[in-house]
């Protein structure tokens, strides 16, 4: 379990409030940070949990450009505590070796409670890595940990992040134009000529009246690849996807969208390759 007595305060940096039983955050001062990152580490080594810290630290200090928020777990069951109670993080880094609960099983539960965010794997063995593609992990670092991996992997993660929330469209409404950011949408569907985004935070935007084909009005969607047509009505987000069942898809917080059993056969495929063939 870790304690606030065992870390000394980092320079530059702001203690925040325990969030759980055996963790603690702390976060990089910024003036102006452009790209603000959530990272949950947990690794039940002392030794190694410092190493990670001290790179860590090091890495939030040299990107400048960056807002670097890290919550540390010493235990898994208090990282998997923290994610049921709604924490939000964009990464998290795991170790794999663990008692009761190991990273790549950790890295499952995280998974089943819809949380998509990136997984990096510490592990003193590249025999995990088959294992770890199964949790799609964005990446795994091998122990000791060497600082120009780690900043390597960090960066590529966090750049990423950065281009999948940054990508949007911009859609006419009755209202005047609305931008939405593509990680923001569930599923479009077209319903008396005009197009109704489904978002992830339970709202809908309406459109106005299409000028085009279906097919042309969701061109750039589709040509980000993390979206999929299913017919010539509708138009889901795969990333979003939980389950894809023999009468729809579910996504993320249940929202379901209904499709015939052969729409839901090819979407089925699509979602198996968009996670095979992504990072992460």
């Amino acid at each position: 379990m870790i304690r606030a007595a065992e870390r000394k305060d980092l320079e530059g940096t702001e203690r925040l409030e325990k969030p759980c039983k055996g963790c603690y955050n702390f976060t990089q001062n910024k003036n102006c940070g452009v790209i603000r990152v959530k990272i949950a580490i947990c690794d039940d080594e002392t030794v190694c949990r410092a190493r990670l810290l001290d790179i860590a630290e090091d890495y939030s200090e040299e990107r400048k450009d960056k807002q670097i928020e890290y919550t540390v777990f010493s235990e898994p069951a208090e990282l998997l505590q923290a994610v049921w109670e709604g924490a939000d993080f964009d990464i998290f880094i795991l170790d794999i070796v663990m008692p009761d609960l190991n990273g790549i099983q950790l890295g499952q539960a995280i998974r089943e409670q819809g949380v998509e965010s990136k997984i990096i794997y510490l592990t003193s063995s590249e025999e995990y890595a088959l294992d770890s593609f199964r949790v799609r992990a964005f990446d795994y670092i091998l122990k000791p940990i060497a600082r120009d991996v780690f900043y390597k992997v960090m960066d590529e993660a966090i750049n990423s992040i950065h281009i999948k929330k940054d990508k949007g469209v911009i859609i006419k409404t009755k209202e005047g134009n609305a931008r939405l950011s593509f990680d923001s949408i569930l599923y479009i569907e077209l319903s008396n000529r005009s197009l109704i985004y489904h978002l992830a935070d339970g709202k809908a935007v309406e459109s106005t009246t299409l000028r085009t084909s279906f097919s042309d009005a969701v061109a750039e969607l589709l040509a980000d690849g993390r979206f999929a047509q299913c017919g010539v009505s509708t138009v889901v987000n795969l990333h979003h996807i939980t389950s894809v069942e023999n009468e729809g898809a579910v996504f993320k917080g249940n929202e379901r969208v209904f499709l015939n059993k052969k729409l839901c056969r090819d979407l089925r495929g699509a979602w198996n390759n968009y996670w095979i063939s992504k990072e992460g």
